[in-house]
């Protein structure tokens, strides 16, 4: 798989110009609270070929190795929420649902399931399966599962979704006024679960793909107590892999499970997670085949854009950046939200800074995440808000400055420590300080837990935050800015926007697809044209070199970004 002299030295080339580059840049905030030991992207090697000597002596293995830019935090499908840790996480685990090759919702865990009439109550009937430690999966897994999830001491980062899902009485135990055994999921016996909502929820079964609903042994898990999921001893799998290796830096290895139920329908026997610095690190393992499959943005994909190996794709995540709207007097101001949403250039972002299929988002709800009852796409029939206007950016400044009494004002962009936020949050800084004279931009580059911690905490004026929809539905994205919503770390605050969600997700307009549509579009335009809520910044792409002898390693657009369990490789 090794590429061409004259690429790897192009490669070489670019890393000195970034690493020049990056030492004129301003030195990033200081952190001392890190999910994992620093790490340069090489110094850990991948398992030995004796570690994994057992593996071969059946043959040789299907192995491949996908390069990421972020480590393994944990494997708890409730404690965390990173795209690696969750990409992990959907490999040890089988729902009762999954995404196949062509995107279609298709039974794993649950072999069939019968819906009651009124839309209310859902039957699961579970398949035989087991655990990796011999324990059979039974419904009761389930019941536990959601049951944790909805307990406040859990203090889930996905608790949301049981209320999205609309299962009885999430909201009031989330809440504490309901006690956990009171949620509406039962296991009438070891293959039964009957699930029971609040109301009516056209997706349902499609938020069934998300990790927060698949199950956990009991047993198993309170006795790791607060070590559950942080060693490969204290975790157990049900779906098509176990965890083999985890360094706590560099690399995670997950085996293919010989017990699963639909093992003879797994390909790949070994995956490995390595992870790296930046992309051009993981460029220079793909050119060396020491990854099979890396993403790239920027000057890379110049480099790689007539490689056979190169591939470029939308997906459904947008970026937008959180304004701290709670904490920040300054930017509890409209103009100067305003300002700062329209004072950067999106267009550029997506085809000059990025280069990986990513387009500008002047909007929250993406393209290609839903059609709606006139079966067209939400934002092919939707307005366009907050495009860069570099002179009303200054307009609305003065008018803020005025406002607020001041001339000059210094705010921090808090932002993760991958190449792409990088070197996006570099760009809207630069544009912002030359289109809005007095406005210093800082830049807080942090790895993405620590960012997250401080986001939680509304510790930060600015947020380049970055979502991928956990449902095909506007709701995926507009629920986010609820006011009491967990991921409303701005703290943007509209009864009007409230009551419009709440409508939409459980109220009156649950069940009116037309009316409930309109609303949708309505309160897109209240978040972001009337209250400058947030501030959209790109809908992403996916710019990548795959290995040509792997297949169906491509982008879903809802859910985990990459579904390994229906990756081929050719013999």
């Amino acid at each position: 798989m090794k590429r061409t002299a004259k690429v790897v030295a192009l490669l070489l080339a670019l890393c000195m110009t970034v690493a020049a580059f990056a030492g004129c840049a301003s030195t990033p905030a200081d952190s001392t609270e890190t999910a994992a030991p620093a790490t340069d992207g090489t110094e850990t090697a991948a398992p030995s070929t004796e570690e994994t000597e057992a593996s071969a002596d059946s043959g040789e293995i299907k192995s491949i190795t996908v390069a990421k830019t972020g480590p393994l935090v944990g494997l708890d499908q409730h404690a965390y929420s990173d795209g690696v840790s969750l990409e992990v996480i959907a490999t040890l685990f089988d729902g009762l649902v999954t995404l196949d090759a062509d995107g279609n919702l298709v039974p794993t865990m649950a072999e069939s399931w019968d819906v009651s009439e009124d839309g209310l109550t859902y039957t699961f009937h579970l398949r035989d399966a087991q655990w990796s430690n011999g324990t059979p999966v039974t419904a009761a897994d389930f019941v536990y599962s959601w049951q944790r999830n909805a307990d406040p001491a859990t203090a889930s980062q996905y608790n949301y979704e049981l209320v999205t899902a609309g299962v009885k009485n999430a909201e009031a135990i989330i809440n504490g006024e309901m006690d956990p055994s009171e949620l509406g999921v039962t296991a009438v016996d070891d293959k039964t679960l009957v699930v029971e909502l609040d109301h009516v929820v056209p997706f349902f079964t499609a938020m069934l793909i998300r990790c927060s609903f698949m199950p956990l042994n009991q047993e198993f898990v309170e006795a790791q107590g607060d070590n559950y999921g942080k060693t490969p001893e204290s975790i157990i799998s049900c779906g098509p892999y176990v965890l083999t290796y985890w360094d706590y830096a560099n690399n995670v290895t997950v085996t293919k499970n010989e017990t699963y139920w639909n093992a003879e329908n797994i390909d790949i026997d070994e995956i490995n997670f390595r992870t790296v610095t930046d992309q051009q690190t993981a460029a220079m393992l793909f050119q060396s085949g020491e990854v099979d499959f890396a993403e790239i943005s920027g000057e890379l994909v110049d480099l790689y854009e007539n490689d056979p190996a190169f591939s470029k794709v939308q997906e459904v995540h947008v970026a937008y950046i959180m304004p701290n709207i709670a904490n920040n007097e300054y930017l509890q101001n409209a103009n100067l939200r305003r300002a700062l949403a329209l004072a950067y250039n999106k267009e550029a972002i997506a085809d000059q800074v990025m280069k990986n299929g990513a387009v500008a988002a002047n909007f929250l709800v993406g393209y290609k995440l839903c059609v709606g009852p006139d079966g067209k796409e939400f934002r092919d029939t939707s307005p366009t808000y907050l495009n860069y206007n570099a002179e009303e950016a200054a307009t609305y400044w003065e008018a803020a400055k005025a406002e607020l009494g001041i001339d000059s004002l210094e705010l921090e962009l808090t932002h993760y420590d991958d190449t792409v936020s990088i070197a996006v949050s570099e760009y809207i800084a630069a544009q912002i300080e030359e289109n809005l004279p007095g406005v210093t931009i800082l830049l807080d580059t942090q790895p993405k837990q620590n960012a997250i911690e401080r986001g939680q905490n509304g510790d930060f004026d600015l947020f380049l935050f970055r979502w991928g929809p956990d449902y095909k539905d506007p709701l995926a994205f507009l629920e986010l800015l609820k006011s009491d919503a967990s991921y409303n770390w701005g703290g943007y605050n509209n009864p009007e926007y409230d009551e419009m969600i709440t409508e939409t997700k459980t109220g009156s307009l649950a069940a009116d697809a037309e009316g409930r549509w309109q609303v949708l579009k309505d309160a897109e335009a209240l978040l972001l044209d009337t209250d400058v809520g947030v501030f959209p910044v790109y809908q992403n792409g996916l710019a990548v070199l795959i290995n040509p002898a792997i297949h169906n390693l491509d982008v879903r657009n809802v859910g985990v970004t990459y579904n390994y369990r229906i990756v081929t490789m050719d013999d």
